[in-house]
């Protein structure tokens, strides 16, 4: 008898022990989230675009008179993400054909995820050959990406920079170097995605890459990235120009073509 009362006894302890660490998980949970959103709500706030200006810079928003290019951005953040199934990816876009920069669809790809309030978004200018992305900050660039991979005194902070969309920072390239290939393989460029990706961990990030056809620079992001982007310029690219930009990012990463004309 003594002994099936202290079996019953384990048991129970056992259980109580079980909805102990279960609760201890929730906590751990729901602190996380609330972490999340105050690191959100806690980003500084920059001078916010108008209307006018987006139209004018054609970058997509919510109220948008051409709702359907709107909902074709959303269309590609929503397989996105039920391809990787994380609210923390990084994404890579390129351009099949050096006749078409991909930096326009990337920050709109970029200021689609952010215009979730629970969310934040990282354009990253990875074509050292374009300044594309210093029209997408709103304070003047001091240094980029370059500087800060040639130069360790150059702190992250120093090179990301506000955009006129909230929840959306900007990364500049940071000008033309002949040793971008070199730059884009070191480790310290393996240990710069790894610290801008965990820094929210609800942020998505997108690294805008100069073309395929006409670079190595895409090959070698590749595999910094969970998902690769080919944006392919309508009529201007035959088949295997696309092919082997797919061979280029890899099959097991390559996440879809978007046609640009």
């Amino acid at each position: 008898m003594d002994n099936l009362k202290q079996s019953k006894l384990d048991d129970l302890i056992a259980d109580v022990d079980e909805l102990v660490e279960a609760s201890g998980q929730l906590v751990k949970t729901a602190v996380m989230e609330h972490r999340k959103r105050e690191q959100i709500k806690n980003m500084a706030l920059p001078l916010l675009w108008s209307q006018d200006e987006l139209y004018e810079k054609k970058i997509v928003f919510i109220g948008m008179r051409q709702r359907d290019v709107l909902n074709a951005y959303r269309e590609v953040r929503i397989r996105l993400l039920n391809r990787s199934k994380s609210d923390n990816i990084v994404v890579l876009v390129s351009s099949v054909a050096g006749v078409a920069e991909s930096a326009n669809f990337s920050f709109n790809l970029a200021a689609t995820f952010a215009l979730d309030q629970h969310k934040t978004a990282l354009f990253v200018d990875c074509n050292p050959y374009s300044k594309a992305a210093e029209k997408y900050v709103v304070m003047d660039v001091e240094a980029g990406l370059t500087q800060y991979l040639n130069d360790y005194t150059v702190p992250l902070k120093k090179i990301i920079y506000p955009s006129g969309i909230e929840r959306l920072r900007v990364i500049p390239s940071g000008g033309s170097s002949e040793s971008a290939a070199e730059f884009f393989n070191s480790k310290r460029m393996e240990v710069f995605v790894a610290e801008i990706k965990s820094r929210y961990p609800d942020r998505f990030i997108v690294l805008d890459a100069p073309s395929v056809q006409h670079s190595t620079e895409a090959r070698i992001l590749a595999r910094y990235c969970d998902h690769a982007l080919l944006v392919v310029p309508f009529g201007k690219a035959v088949t295997d120009e696309v092919l082997a930009a797919v061979d280029a990012v890899g099959k097991d990463k390559f996440a879809g073509l978007v046609f640009n004309s």
